[in-house]
């Protein structure tokens, strides 16, 4: 890993102008006090028995009436510079937000525009592209065949003519007969000609072919996949451009009368999708007509020694830091019986603390099953829709028997952590959360409440981290690391860069995790000490299942 970027949290801009907010607000609070005072003092001036006693020493009368008009002049002053103080400190945060918020919206008109462009060509290009492949690779082939037949030929006619002089040369009287001799070597020549050698040159050509092509594959395949990796923006570009890219996808098909009725009526949108959300919901509702990504509700697998208990599991673990918990998410994804676990963590007291931790996508057939951690549920998520994995959590987490105010961590890899920010963005979740942690999830969406502390790791590389198109809060509650995806070291290290294609793995998420704990950053190290209470004491280690029914 090349180092770690860390945006947000404690250290974060958003945090710097929150405190410039709080000290406008001061400032402002002050300025209305010392106004009061200027008053105050002002009255005194005034004042009966000041002016009474100005009669006795009229020397003595006016110099307090001047000290008194200094006072509260000065006083007046310092009042007006405090409350421009405040005026202009304010001000500065809200230009500032205003022109973040301005360029935040040129970044998703210009996103939509590309990706409308990509939307419209790609069709087009692509059956260009493939007709052009289908057209130089068939003249290819067709090339190498009428090669291979000329060369057959040219053989037969040397093997013909050598055949025509050693008949000759065993028989010289046949020179007496030109003609003879001419059929004789035209006989010998078709004779020595074959088709089939032919084909096996040209069937060895197309297989030498195809074996460098092989050979080749892997080594493009991986080029491409580092580069689309080192420029995983252009992710970006079409996930926030998500309207534009349908848009342009259909735009052709747009233009025949009643289509972008058709798919209103299919998308149950507005067609084309005017924003991110509207897209995601046109992609649920659409594959909704069809069976696809229906939810249901979601549960326990049940003890089958005791079927009115949920099945669980004691683990031997210990969960010390934010490398532990990434170990753990890959360790929960194994399962059991092909059910991934949703893992519960309590640390003593009083009162317990809890980090609970839920698992990331294991199936990816869009029909929804037994498992519930897989596509339906990530594209159910995404909507901002509680899930049958969310539900299978919040049992998880009455059958550990977590009270509404016992202090929660949720964690999660990947659907993992998008179902931890769904539930903790969910007003009616009924439990604590102060705490989230998440690794390659696309979050930032989720309008998770200031008092809830996050930490997101995310790698440069990560699809997935980025298919919410936009990045995360710059808040003072929201830290996130980024960070190029490292090589897994082991028994067989990898000699290659993961790319986009492996970026996405709960081990490289580890190895994040353990260089942020020691990062030094005080964003993270902020983080940290409010979340040590879940990483401190004895702690007991339970897994559940989540499944569908």
């Amino acid at each position: 890993m090349s180092g770690i970027t860390v945006s947000g949290g404690a250290g974060g801009v958003g945090a710097k102008l929150d405190d410039m907010r709080l000290q406008a607000q001061q400032l402002a609070t002050l300025s209305t006090e010392l106004i009061g005072r200027s008053g105050t003092a002002a009255a005194k001036a005034v004042d009966g028995d000041l002016l009474e006693s100005m009669i006795l020493s009229p020397v003595t009368g006016a110099a307090a009436e001047g000290a008194i008009v200094l006072a509260s002049g000065s006083l007046l002053l310092v009042a007006t510079e405090t409350g421009v103080s405040a005026v202009f400190l304010e001000g500065a945060v809200v230009a500032y937000e205003t022109a973040d918020q301005l360029i935040a919206a040129a970044t998703v008109a210009l996103h939509n525009g590309v990706a409308f462009v990509i939307g419209v060509l790609a069709v087009p290009v692509g059956l260009v592209a493939a007709a052009g492949v289908a057209v130089v690779g068939g003249a290819w082939m067709l090339t190498v065949a009428g090669v291979n037949v000329v060369v057959e030929g040219v053989d037969s006619l040397v093997e013909g003519a050598q055949q025509t002089l050693d008949q000759i040369g065993d028989n010289p009287w046949l020179l007496l007969s030109p003609a003879g001799v001419a059929g004789l070597f035209t006989a010998n020549s078709i004779a020595a000609y074959s088709p089939q050698e032919v084909i096996d040159r040209t069937a060895a050509t197309y297989a030498d072919a195809l074996a460098r092509l092989q050979e080749l594959a892997p080594i493009a395949g991986q080029a491409a996949n580092e580069w689309l990796g080192d420029n995983a923006w252009i992710e970006d570009i079409l996930t926030d451009g998500a309207p534009g890219l349908l848009a342009g996808l259909t735009f052709l098909p747009g233009l025949l009368p009643g289509f972008n009725g058709l798919m209103s009526v299919v998308t149950g949108q507005g067609w084309p999708p005017l924003t991110y959300e509207q897209a995601i919901d046109a992609i649920a509702t659409g594959g909704g007509r069809f069976g696809l990504f229906d939810d249901g509700r979601g549960g326990l697998a049940m003890d089958p020694d005791d079927p009115s208990q949920p099945l669980a599991v004691s683990r031997d673990r210990t969960v010390t830091d934010l490398g532990d918990l990434l170990q753990g998410s890959a360790d929960i994804d194994k399962g059991e019986d092909e059910l991934s676990n949703i893992r519960v963590i309590q640390s003593a007291g009083p009162p317990p603390s809890w980090i609970v931790q839920i698992p990331s996508t294991q199936v990816w057939d869009p029909h929804g099953g037994a498992i519930s951690n897989d596509l339906t549920s990530d594209i159910a998520a995404m909507q901002g829709e509680q899930t049958a994995l969310g539900q299978a959590v919040k049992d998880a987490m009455a059958a550990a028997g977590i009270s509404p105010t016992d202090p929660v961590m949720l964690e999660g890899f990947s659907l993992g952590g998008i179902t931890a920010g769904s539930l903790a963005s969910d007003p009616d979740f009924g439990y604590n959360v102060t705490h989230v942690v998440t690794a390659g999830s696309p979050i930032a969406r989720f309008d998770i409440p200031d008092d809830v502390q996050v930490l997101s790791m995310e790698f440069n590389e990560d699809p997935v981290a980025r298919l919410d198109g936009q990045g995360n809060p710059d808040s003072a509650n929201w830290t996130t690391v980024q960070g190029d995806a490292p090589r897994l070291g082991g028994v067989n290290p990898e000699q290659q860069d993961p790319g986009i294609a492996s970026a996405h793995n709960a081990q490289r998420y580890e190895m994040m995790a353990d260089e942020t704990s020691s990062s030094g950053d005080p964003s993270v190290d902020a983080y940290l000490d409010s979340a040590s209470g879940f990483f401190s004491g004895d702690q007991q280690v339970t897994d559940y299942s989540p499944t569908r029914r």
